[in-house]
């Protein structure tokens, strides 16, 4: 069974990712391992919220951001885990896909300006290429 990642961001076609990992799983057995990367908050958010309510706050984020994919991968019989870490999100996408072994990682495309691609790159380029000079296994980056 292959392991395929699929960062979950705002922005993204949900719609082209479940069509995707559709097709996928009719040629082999896959499991989905929906990842979520929230941001690291200053110091100065701890003095206005507890650890707990921060903790609420981030699982709230995660489970609005997992819930499109979530049950499309679950009514089309898509075998998925969930998944959220705090971090930069190039890095944890490209840490998490060597831990678990990802062949593949489905970022698809997504609804980003032209602007701010040219500035700083897509998600997908930037991701594929931290992947090809940190990891010695082959991974798809779509």
């Amino acid at each position: 069974m292959a392991n395929i990642l699929v960062p979950v961001h705002s922005g993204q076609d949900v719609q082209w990712i479940a069509r995707y990992l559709l097709k996928l799983h009719q040629r082999e057995r896959i499991r989905v391992h929906l990842l979520t990367i929230q941001p690291t908050y200053s110091g100065v958010v701890g003095l206005f919220f507890s650890r707990n309510e921060i903790h609420a706050f981030r699982r709230e984020d995660a489970d609005r951001a997992f819930a499109a994919l979530a049950e499309l991968l679950g009514s089309s019989g898509i075998p998925y885990n969930t998944h959220s870490v705090i971090g930069k999100t190039v890095e944890e996408i490209t840490k998490f896909a060597k831990e678990h072994h990802c062949p593949q990682i489905v970022i698809g495309p997504t609804k980003e300006s032209w602007l701010k691609e040219v500035l700083f790159g897509s998600l997908t380029r930037r991701v594929e290429a931290l992947m090809r000079t940190t990891s010695d296994k082959p991974c798809e980056v779509l």
